[in-house]
């Protein structure tokens, strides 16, 4: 059994909703590479493996996202948290500074018709779900 097969497997074993699918992951691919001043950094939750990390990614981080390598296979994802802020550290004793780029992320997201769920300073586009209710629910 091949690995999509295997996704497949288990997305059906656990009787996800599949709400992306490769045209959308690669549009949304190519605007972000295009559009934005920076690319986003992000953590991603493939259906095959454990969860990421997430406590470590509530605070504004320091680096990009590797949008360009650091996706695929789309069909593999089950969600993705994409933090669209990052710290410009300028020393010891001058202040870091912000870039915040949420609202023409949410904009993109909003073109492209991608259901996300934001939760604070992060945002998360979903691949499969359980449920579509999650989109429904106000912050």
């Amino acid at each position: 059994m091949d690995e999509k097969q295997k996704v497949l497997a288990v997305v059906n074993k656990k009787q996800l909703a599949s709400i992306m699918n490769n045209t959308k992951w690669e549009q949304l691919q190519k605007f972000v590479i295009d559009n934005l001043p920076f690319p986003p950094a992000f953590q991603v939750k493939y259906v095959l493996e454990d969860p990421p990390d997430t406590e470590n990614f509530e605070e504004d981080v320091w680096y990009w996202g590797d949008w360009q390598h650091g996706l695929g296979p789309f069909y593999s994802i089950e969600w993705m948290r994409v933090r669209p802020r990052y710290v410009k550290h300028r020393g010891r004793l001058i202040e870091p500074e912000i870039f915040d780029i949420t609202d023409p992320f949410i904009d993109i997201l909003q073109k492209l018709n991608i259901p996300f769920v934001q939760e604070g300073r992060t945002i998360c586009i979903y691949g499969y779900v359980n449920s579509t209710e999650i989109f429904n629910l106000k912050p």
